[in-house]
């Protein structure tokens, strides 16, 4: 009844498909809650964790636990800022959504335990190159 807003007496087929949708997408979100806090619970104080997922529309999923300890949360609000307010992305959340997902998704996927052995491997192919590059 809490699910559905009404008695389960008094269903139509509509309320029983709908109580199905509810109750997945209310499982799902304890889901994502417990696998947090039991990372939380993990990682100690000081620290803030965020869980993100990209779904891509192939159905592939990107998701991971991201972290920010206290101290750093001035310096990365900050750069959000700054990044909002370049000329492409400023008053235009459409692109603000687009540049978030597709950032989203790139970090994730860079970190996911699947892509860290690729990136080893690129990074061994790429090591002479890369010290030959100088950074100012």
């Amino acid at each position: 009844m809490i699910v559905a807003d009404k008695p389960a007496e008094s269903w139509t087929d509509e309320d029983a498909t709908g109580f199905e949708i509810k109750l997945s997408d209310i499982a799902r979100r304890f889901k994502n809650l417990e696998a947090l806090q039991k990372e939380v619970a993990a990682k100690g104080e000081g620290f803030e964790a965020r869980r993100i997922t990209v779904t891509r529309p192939d159905g592939k999923e990107t998701h991971g636990i991201v972290w920010s300890d206290r101290e750093s949360q001035g310096k990365i609000e900050a750069l959000v800022e700054e990044i909002l307010q370049k000329p492409i992305l400023r008053d235009n959340p459409q692109l603000q959504q687009a540049f978030v997902a597709k950032l989203t998704e790139r970090v994730l996927a860079a970190t996911s335990p699947e892509n860290i052995p690729q990136m080893q491997r690129k990074r061994e192919t790429l090591k002479p190159e890369a010290d030959q590059i100088s950074v100012n």
